[in-house]
């Protein structure tokens, strides 16, 4: 009976060893999971922006320096202020960061990679909703369109101040007191706090 005996094996059926041969390399060692993911799977961010809803770059850059967050701060009107992390790996760090010393305000925050843009939204140190960054950036100011995709250079941007540099005593120095340094002259010694 023919079903008896096993199906003659063709000439591609079994590896030679020879010219056609696996690398040695790939008989034991090779994992092919690890290599897919190294070759296809998350790439490191480009560049990360954070969106805090403050104001004044100046203060947000002393604020930044007091919480270990190195950025190009850059006021955005309308919006508050665009942080462009100096390290685009360090963005999700320093947003928690941020987010637990900016309590109650909504941080969101944008990485760049090479084919895809992710969002992120945080509040009170704790992550919340991912945004769709595009709709986001339909709504927000061209700047930060530009911020984003790297048109425009923070350091170079117009207000632009620089967070995390510095000494932590003199950041807190500067922002409680009213003109970034200088003790209040019309409050009593006694009553300054």
């Amino acid at each position: 009976m023919s079903g008896d005996r096993p199906p003659a094996e063709g000439p591609g059926d079994r590896p030679e060893r020879g010219d056609d041969a696996l690398p040695s390399d790939l008989d034991a060692t090779f994992d092919f999971d690890a290599e897919f993911a190294k070759a296809f799977g998350p790439q490191p961010p480009v560049r990360s922006v954070i969106v805090a809803p403050v104001a004044d770059a100046r203060k947000l850059a002393e604020v930044c320096t007091l919480a270990s967050v190195h950025a190009h701060v850059v006021p955005v009107k309308g919006l508050g202020c665009a942080l462009v992390t100096v390290d685009p790996a360090s963005g999700e760090a320093d947003v928690e960061k941020l987010s637990a010393v900016l309590r109650g305000a909504e941080i969101v925050l944008l990485v760049v990679r090479e084919e895809a843009i992710e969002g992120q939204t945080w509040r009170d140190g704790q992550r919340g909703e991912d945004p769709r960054p595009g709709l986001l950036l339909s709504l927000w100011p061209d700047v930060m369109q530009q911020l984003v995709l790297g048109k425009l250079d923070a350091a170079e941007a117009a207000g632009a101040a620089l967070g995390g540099e510095g000494s932590r005593i003199g950041s807190f120095w500067k922002l409680f007191t009213r003109r970034g340094g200088e003790p209040d002259a019309d409050v009593p010694p006694g009553e300054r706090s």
